[in-house]
């Protein structure tokens, strides 16, 4: 079992170090350097790409992105744009937010948030260019559920490319694996292993009653579909919004007067 752990480790391990190790490092003033690495001169140069072809459409548009809240589904299949927008928030108001953010300013320093800032502005239209990919080349099924995402784009649309319909379909084939892999561990664990630890120590509960009881709903909401992981999210996750700002808001509350402080250490 020890054997199989290392491999496990050593394998994320040396995957790591490919995406996010140092391709090569850029001297600063007063002696420092930058690490870049391989997803950064992907991610970012592309995020800038888009952001400008589009004409900063997140600003431009803005407006518009509010109004489509309210608008009524077309088919009573499909989602409204509410349930879109409360399914694709639960998906980012979570781990990352909280763990993440905490674990960038530990290793980088207030600096880093500014940084985050950034990336996230431009990082949205590499979102958005893949939700339009996967809008349009979305399937529907013989019981008329939709189905999309990379793994289809990747088949259908540089697969159609001449010449590419080979590392199309591999692309496709190799996203669904990982992804099913990724759901093993980002998808699951560390947030399974958060809830049950937390309720354990504050309310003495067996973990494997949290556990079990954790499948028992998970379970309940993923077997009816996407229509009804929609229809609990809407419910669940404004609530969860509105506990996640004003836990913030608390906190920015009890440290109001290190505020200035904190903004002069994230642009010095």
């Amino acid at each position: 079992m020890r054997v199989f752990e290392n491999m496990i480790v050593n394998l994320i391990t040396t995957v790591y170090n490919f995406l996010w190790g140092d391709l090569f490092t850029i001297p600063l003033p007063g002696g420092g350097s930058l690490g870049i690495s391989l997803l950064i001169l992907l991610l970012i140069p592309t995020g800038i790409y888009f952001t400008i072809r589009t004409r900063f459409l997140p600003i431009r548009l803005f407006p518009d992105m509010i109004r489509a809240l309210s608008e009524k589904k077309n088919e009573k299949s499909s989602l409204s744009s509410f349930q879109t927008l409360i399914v694709s928030t639960a998906t980012r108001v979570g781990m990352g937010n909280l763990v993440g953010v905490v674990a960038a300013v530990s290793a980088g320093g207030a600096g880093a948030v500014f940084w985050m800032w950034l990336i996230a502005f431009f990082g949205m239209m590499t979102n958005y260019s893949e939700n339009v990919l996967g809008i349009l080349f979305r399937r529907k099924d013989e019981a008329g559920e939709w189905h999309g995402g990379a793994m289809y784009y990747l088949r259908d649309g540089l697969g159609a490319k001449k010449g590419c319909k080979a590392i199309g379909g591999m692309l496709a084939m190799l996203f669904s694996f990982f992804c099913l892999l990724a759901s093993f561990g980002i998808g699951n664990m560390s947030q399974v292993n958060s809830i049950v630890s937390n309720v354990h120590t504050a309310f003495g509960i067996p973990t494997i009653a949290t556990g079990i009881f954790l499948l028992a709903a998970v379970g309940a909401v993923i077997l009816g579909g996407l229509k009804r992981v929609a229809s609990i999210t809407e419910k669940l996750v404004p609530f969860m919004v509105i506990l996640y700002l004003l836990g913030t808001l608390v906190i920015i509350a009890m440290h109001i007067t290190t505020i200035p402080a904190i903004f002069v250490s994230i642009f010095k």
